[in-house]
């Protein structure tokens, strides 16, 4: 009789005693390396998988949990003949849910349509429709008129004094003549009830209209809206090549009164801050956009939208109110949990989102709350496009915030893998991201000049240094006590300054994309009060001060505890 071992090398196949890349069979993998069935990670994304063990590839790369699948067999139980079957409902409403199909869309499918069986329904109470009912929904290009040209019409639409909407302006909008005294409260985001509003993949909200808004009527709607297109919509596509909130935006606002709001409401508040323009009107805007959240579905990437650039709103409307209450960011929360395809409308805002809540969590000092482990995560560094990289580099900063303010004492072993993932993306980066011009900082500028031709570059490249600049502050190998602490302080903070001025650099000499100077003031607002030379201190208020003048960011606040770190604040006393 064999023994035990014995049994179990007899019973191994031929192919078990060949290394996964054999040199007898070079192109021979053995089947115990190779599932039978896909992950359920790539299954539930509609992925191809490569099925290996003990993870497949696109989850290794994605550097997320490889789930393993399982395969079941049906049951050949038959039912009997005289088994009795329940009788469905005489009125079924099919719903088409193919992803992208959106009215006037210029990159998308503009199909959009419903099934309704034993029952005829018409949107409109005066027209009929067949069993298959496509709503006709006109493409905003078809009505939209040149901005630059806006609709001039034989009553006047704005008052004398450029900027402040008239009484004849707020009655055709539907605008309150007395001035609101606060902005609405928290919304509640629900799903709607609605059985009969189309969809397209991501369920359309009630205040989705199949007529367009667009040519606007009112001349000063029409300056509002260009002003959102020329000056904010650069600031949320950052990372975004097909430039989601510039082009694909306003289109989606001619046929979604949230959406439309929002834009009039951040574009008001931001002129009401750089110019005379009447801070009210963004109130009135702002309340009608929560009006529409109130009973938006979740699932409506027009409504995420829309909440990604009322939180932008939020951020700007600090000095107004006194206090940043974060209730969109709440809202970029929820939204940030859903299911989203690369190249979509919902993949953009994500980014935004994800932009703003590093944000909060920069200058709160907590971690980041937004979901990281979307499939549209990407922390490989495999060869990919300029956008891409540039988000690598934001998620790796949201990665160091979590491991600097966690609510636990993260090992050592964490800050050697952020670090050597930081190291590895500025070795593997395309070359495309080094500046077209550098110039050295000298004795009379506190920053070096550092130009680049692409936002992308700058937002990747400042995400880096922060992630850099927290990871030397948190660096656990300084010790806390002994001779060497000293030293050690000294070189942390020279390094310190340099990345600090480097940031600094960056937002001060590209300031014709304004996120680069709100990147350098979160440096400025975390690592600023480890500068102790007056030229140095008054060159970091200074970009404090521009940012808040020329791009309505709040920094007051940053300005005066800087000031009272430097001991400013004495000195002015004495």
């Amino acid at each position: 009789m064999p023994s035990s071992e014995q049994s179990e090398l007899l019973a191994t196949p031929w192919y078990g005693f060949l290394p996964p890349f054999s040199p007898i069979f070079p192109h021979f993998i053995p089947r115990k390396s190779i599932r039978t069935i896909s992950t359920v990670t790539c299954r539930e994304h509609h992925l191809k998988c490569d099925r290996m063990v003990p993870k497949c590839t696109r989850c290794v790369r994605a550097g997320r949990e490889c789930k393993l699948g399982f395969k079941f067999k049906p049951s050949k139980d038959t039912f009997p003949r005289d088994q009795r079957w329940p009788k469905p409902a005489r009125k079924l409403t099919y719903v088409d849910e193919t992803r992208g199909l959106v009215g006037g869309s210029p990159l998308e499918n503009t199909s959009l349509y419903e099934l309704h069986i034993g029952e005829n329904y018409a949107r409109d109470p005066e027209s009929a429709s067949s069993s298959i009912t496509p709503p006709a929904i006109p493409s905003p290009r078809d009505h939209i008129r040149s901005v630059n040209q806006p609709v001039e019409r034989n009553d006047k639409t704005s008052s004398s004094s450029e900027g402040t909407p008239t009484a004849e302006f707020r009655r055709r909008r539907g605008l309150s003549d007395s001035k609101p005294s606060a902005r609405c409260e928290m919304y509640s985001l629900q799903v709607g009830n609605n059985a009969h509003v189309p969809s397209r993949g991501d369920n359309l909200s009630p205040d989705f209209h199949t007529f367009s808004r667009l040519p606007l009527e009112s001349t000063t709607e029409a300056r509002l809206f260009l002003h959102y297109i020329q000056k904010l919509a650069i600031c949320l596509d950052l990372c975004d090549p097909q430039r989601h909130f510039e082009l694909i935006v306003p289109e989606r606002a001619a046929n979604c009164d949230t959406l439309l709001n929002a834009i009039l409401a951040i574009a008001a508040l931001h002129l009401s801050h750089t110019t005379d323009f009447d801070k009210y009107t963004s109130l009135e805007y702002h309340n009608r956009s929560i009006e529409g959240l109130k009973s938006s579905r979740i699932s409506d990437e027009n409504v995420f939208a829309a909440i990604i650039i009322l939180r932008m709103l939020e951020e700007m409307d600090v000095p107004t109110t006194g206090k940043d209450g974060y209730r969109h960011l709440l809202g970029v929360q929820k939204f940030g949990d859903h299911y989203m395809e690369p190249g979509t409308l919902r993949a953009a805002s994500f980014w935004v989102g994800l932009r703003q809540e590093i944000y909060i969590a920069v200058i709160t000092q907590r971690k980041v709350k937004l979901n990281l482990e979307h499939f549209v995560v990407d922390r490989s560094f495999d060869p990919t496009d300029d956008y891409t990289w540039s988000n690598r580099a934001v998620v790796l900063l949201a990665d160091v915030l979590n491991f600097c303010f966690g609510d636990h004492a993260s090992p050592p072993d964490r800050w050697r893998a952020l670090a050597e993932r930081c190291k590895k993306w500025s070795i593997t980066r395309p070359q495309s991201f080094n500046p077209f011009y550098f110039c050295p900082r000298t004795a009379r500028t506190p920053f070096p000049e550092i130009w680049y031709s692409s936002s992308c570059h700058i937002i990747g490249i400042q995400h880096h240094i922060l992630a850099q600049l927290f990871l030397t502050q948190f660096d656990p190998s300084i010790p806390k006590v002994g001779p060497n602490r000293r030293a050690a302080n000294e070189k942390r903070t020279s390094r310190i300054e340099n990345l600090v001025r480097e940031l600094c650099g960056i937002g001060v000499w590209n300031q014709w994309t304004p996120p680069s100077m709100f990147t350098a003031c979160m440096g400025i607002a975390m690592f600023g009060d480890q500068f102790m030379v007056r030229s140095d201190q008054d060159a970091l208020i200074e970009i404090l001060r521009k940012t808040e003048r020329d791009h309505a960011r709040p920094t007051a606040a940053i300005q005066a505890q800087l000031q009272k770190d430097w001991g400013w604040n004495a000195e002015n006393s004495e």
